[in-house]
């Protein structure tokens, strides 16, 4: 049960959840584990160790925390900062290997865009899984004996999701509109926050579900509404010029990568946005690893010849992980003109915030 000063920290990390929030790495006993108990591996941003541990309430298991710097799991392993190196030096290292007979861990499935679970086995031993996206259907993951549900695959984008970026985005905005107008004109504070609040929870509310040309609309009816307080408000002419310039503004800033803030589309400014998956159908062995990871359900078993299918191309979102994980290199990103982007090159340079694969992660990974 959450207090209320783990609600407060919540909600501080949240808000400013762009910002590192690192927790120490290391072993964590969750409950009263034994030597038979369930092995999970998360990064060490702080947020999600403890929402991994409330999740697990009422279980017994290990949990390993492997350094990433502090950033959640997905960026973190898309971002080079969560990968293979680290999780196998967390798995050595942690002291877990003297607590339990076994040798099989669970890691989230947002990491596999950075982790490779062969290369992890074949490093320390250790076979390790992809797990549920949510921690909190890792009681049902568990009681399952490891067997997803096709929920358990997928991210979603609910509205508590929508609701939690919103405050991301919102909160370090607000207080720098807030010190912009205590510098310029103190009493258009309150003014201010209340106009970034409500147009940040409007953005990830409605704007992914506006038609195209969705940026001008948002925007058109934003500034046009904002007229129509400063009217109500009987505002003055400094106002009706400060009001529509300062919704514009917030508008084109909210919105200028809305895409690559949720889970659901790939960054608007992200290099490989334009490119797609190009699968090589003869080189595929069935082994089910991109269907096992891909958090948009892109890929369909074809368990009576031993393939996949790429059934649903138009969900990919191009997070790699799909890519990282097939141990045959059946999978590369591919242009309209047949330029490749091959395995070695995404498994080892990953993504820096602009969106451009130049993040060295280490040595080539050896296909196995």
């Amino acid at each position: 049960m959450s207090t209320w000063g783990e609600r407060l920290r919540d909600l501080l990390q949240s808000a400013f959840r762009l910002a590192p929030w690192p927790t120490e790495a290391g072993l964590r006993a969750v409950g009263s584990p034994d030597a038979s108990s369930p092995v999970l591996i998360t990064g060490n941003y702080d947020l999600t160790v403890r929402r991994v541990v409330r999740a697990l309430d009422g279980l017994d298991a290990w949990l390993v925390i492997a350094p990433s710097q502090g950033i959640n799991v997905w960026c973190a392993a898309a971002g080079g900062h969560l990968s293979t190196h680290q999780v196998v030096t967390a798995l050595k290292t942690s002291g877990v290997a003297e607590q339990v007979k076994h040798r099989r861990a669970v890691l989230p499935q947002l990491a596999a865009t950075g982790v490779r679970s062969v290369e992890v086995s074949r490093r320390c031993g250790w076979q390790v899984r992809f797990g549920p996206v949510r921690a909190e259907d890792i009681p049902e993951y568990l009681a399952r004996d490891g067997r997803k549900t096709d929920a358990m695959r997928r991210v979603r984008f609910d509205t508590t999701d929508r609701i939690e970026m919103a405050w991301m985005w919102a909160a370090p905005t607000a207080l720098v509109v807030a010190l912009a107008a205590a510098l310029l004109h103190p009493p258009w504070i309150l003014t201010g926050v209340a106009l970034t609040l409500a147009l940040s929870f409007a953005v990830f509310l409605v704007y992914d579900r506006l038609p195209e040309p969705r940026r001008p609309i948002f925007g058109g009816v934003a500034v046009a509404l904002t007229l129509v307080g400063v009217s109500i408000a009987d505002g003055g002419g400094p106002a009706w010029i400060t009001a529509p310039l300062t919704t514009a503004f917030l508008t084109a800033l909210l919105t200028f990568d809305h895409p690559g803030s949720t889970p659901i589309e790939g960054g608007a400014h992200f290099t490989e946005r334009a490119w797609r998956i190009a699968f090589d159908r003869e080189r595929c062995r069935g082994v089910y690893a991109c269907w096992e990871v891909c958090p948009e359900a892109c890929f369909d078993k074809l368990e009576s010849e031993r393939k996949v299918a790429l059934a649903r191309e138009d969900r990919c979102i191009r997070c790699g992980a799909c890519v990282v994980q097939c141990p045959t290199d059946a999978l590369a990103f591919e242009d309209a003109s047949g330029a490749r982007i091959e395995p070695d090159v995404v498994r080892r340079f990953k993504l820096n915030l602009l969106g451009r694969r130049v993040v060295d992660a280490g040595a080539p990974e050896r296909a196995d």
